[in-house]
């Protein structure tokens, strides 16, 4: 192990201390009082020793944990750990928790490593993690209708205490489904994707019924292209398309976003796609197929030379969709998080 001196005080993040005094509320005044910190950190086997091998990141944690344990012991006083660079905890929290770094599931001092951030949207309360993806490749957001501050703050913390100890294999898989249980009267959704707020990947937990009617349905091609565009009129023609069809409806939640307005850049994106699948020599004489078809009354032909514009569009709506459920796209400009 290595420490470092560095006598200067640690830049000040005012998000750091404000998460480390929900757990301890002298957090401000003890990043106030500091002038000077220490690096603490494990080192690698040097290079002509080529027996040794490096420690992994789950082999420093534990011994990186104890020995800043140690330090605190020898000098009484340091007055803040800051671990990686985004946890933030009291030397008397750290002495009484890091007596147990090397401790197995679910006795890991996982709380000394990590912060769960809760966090309103509408009536429900949820809670994010941060510094959980160091060790399990990804936060967790969980959002479930009908729990209290409390509870959502112990269920994420189980979660956090398995995925640091789980084997990725056996994690909690994109698109499984927990049934009801003593705490939850309704099925919850896992979901991997992008971060409601941090924009890094997330595991999501989340009402699959939608318990609280915080669900509102919304047309993926709105009205105004589906009336306007070319390819979609004459897909409407034959019954190829309809904005009103299940198939073009996506259940949002709109307490996720600043408003219901949607953005520009989405439709306008939509719009680019759509006008990508006729700017073809194929899609103009299918046009003038259809269309003359159309014009003898044999609505059938006119269908039938349509049809692979009509599978592409199909296929546009179901990206679209899956993109806004995995929030790789925003129909809507995402809300910030709102505490309790």
């Amino acid at each position: 192990m290595t420490i470092f001196l560095i006598p200067e005080p640690v830049p000040f993040d005012q998000r750091l201390w404000e998460r480390a005094s929900s757990l301890w509320p002298e957090a401000f005044h003890a990043a106030g009082r500091h002038r000077a910190h220490l690096v603490v950190a494990a080192m690698d086997p040097a290079k002509s020793n080529a027996e040794t091998k490096a420690l992994g990141f789950a082999e420093r944690t534990p011994l990186t944990t104890a020995f800043v344990g140690a330090v605190l012991a020898a000098m009484p006083g340091v007055v803040a750990v800051i671990w990686g660079g985004k946890v933030g905890r009291s030397p008397e929290m750290w002495l009484e928790q890091s007596s147990r770094a090397f401790e197995a599931y679910p006795d890991q001092p996982f709380g000394l490593w990590m912060d769960i951030v809760p966090f309103r949207s509408g009536e429900t309360v949820g809670a994010y993690t941060l510094g959980l993806s160091a060790f399990a490749g990804r936060e967790i957001e969980f959002e479930v209708d009908g729990l209290d501050e409390r509870t959502v703050t112990g269920r994420v913390a189980q979660l956090s205490a398995f995925l640091i100890a789980a084997d990725p294999d056996t994690s909690f898989k994109n698109g499984e489904v927990f049934k009801p249980d003593s705490e939850i009267d309704h099925r919850v959704a896992v979901l991997h994707r992008k971060s409601r707020f941090n924009l890094g990947p997330v595991i999501s937990f989340s009402s699959l019924d939608d318990r609280a009617g915080r669900n509102k349905t919304y047309p993926i091609i709105p009205p105004s292209i589906a009336a306007n565009h070319p390819l979609l009129i004459m897909l409407a023609k034959v019954g190829h398309f309809d904005s009103a069809h299940p198939r073009n409806k996506i259940g949002l939640k709109p307490d996720h976003y600043l408003s219901e307005v949607r953005l520009e850049s989405f439709d306008e994106g939509l719009t680019q796609a759509l006008s990508r699948m006729i700017a073809t020599d194929a899609y103009a004489e299918a046009d003038i197929s259809a269309r003359s078809a159309l014009a003898r009354g044999d609505t059938a032909t006119a269908k039938s030379v349509l049809q692979p514009w009509a599978d592409e569009v199909g296929q546009l709506q179901g990206a679209v969709m899956l993109a806004l459920m995995l929030r790789d796209l925003h129909m809507f400009a995402p809300a910030p998080h709102r505490s309790p």
